[in-house]
């Protein structure tokens, strides 16, 4: 039979590592336009008290997923003229292996064929005609509704997308998401507000994510001692249990 304090302790462990993991993640990308910090969902308190008085589950914290913060970061200003930022909600959309993806991440370029993509990865960037495709050496031009003119001409209009509902995207990188199901929704934003010669950046904060660590650190301890305790005490008991020779 399995000790519940040492099944608490572990799981807390366990969820304070994951957590340890994701805010590594985060602080290696603090720097990367587009990136949405992410941090893991703990099963609340009440449902495991719950759970716990119904003798169906010992007292524990359980992680049950991630998810990822959408704030807007701050826009920096680049005066590249591929480089656009959304002062909007949506995403920029991109061509990826597996079908459309989603990111936030206006650091984009022109390749040998003219075609726009995604500084990140590549990505063909798309239009509402499709992939993007700009003559090189042409003056680039993009309204705050995404029209993309070359040398005044117009070409296309970026696509702009909103999810219908927040948790509707899964995470690639941190910066470019996919659809999290077949049945996600995503509606065209027709007047979105693109903003030319600047990117969005992370909105992770690092020295936020410090401070975290020092609060989860102070919690990985307390989990420590615990099992510490409970292993103490188990052999003194088992001591006691012996008989006297």
């Amino acid at each position: 039979m399995t000790d519940r304090i040492f099944e608490i302790g572990s799981a807390g462990l366990e969820s304070s590592d994951q957590k340890v993991r994701k805010m590594m993640d985060n602080m290696v990308n603090s720097e990367v336009p587009g990136y949405k910090q992410s941090d893991v969902i703990v099963r609340g308190f009440p449902l495991e008290l719950e759970a716990a008085s119904q003798r169906i589950a010992p007292m524990k914290p359980q992680v049950e997923g991630s998810f990822y913060n959408t704030i807007q970061g701050s826009l920096i200003k680049t005066n590249g003229k591929l480089d656009l930022a959304l002062g909007s909600e949506g995403y920029f959309v991109l061509m990826g292996p597996w079908g459309e993806g989603y990111t936030r991440d206006g650091r984009f370029r022109l390749d040998k064929d003219g075609r726009l993509l995604t500084v990140s990865g590549n990505f063909p960037v798309l239009g509402s005609n499709g992939p993007i495709i700009v003559n090189q050496g042409a003056e680039v031009e993009v309204s705050q509704t995404g029209i993309l003119k070359a040398d005044g001409v117009e070409v296309d209009q970026i696509r702009v997308v909103n999810p219908e509902q927040k948790d509707a995207l899964e995470n690639m990188n941190g910066s470019v998401f996919k659809k999290a199901g077949p049945d996600v929704v995503l509606t065209e934003v027709d007047d979105p507000r693109v903003i030319q010669g600047y990117v969005e950046a992370s909105n992770s904060n690092i020295v936020d994510q410090m401070m975290e660590m020092i609060y989860l650190e102070r919690i990985h301890s307390m989990n420590t001692k615990v099992i510490q305790a409970r292993d103490a005490a188990l052999s003194r008991a088992m001591e006691l249990g012996k008989p006297t020779q």
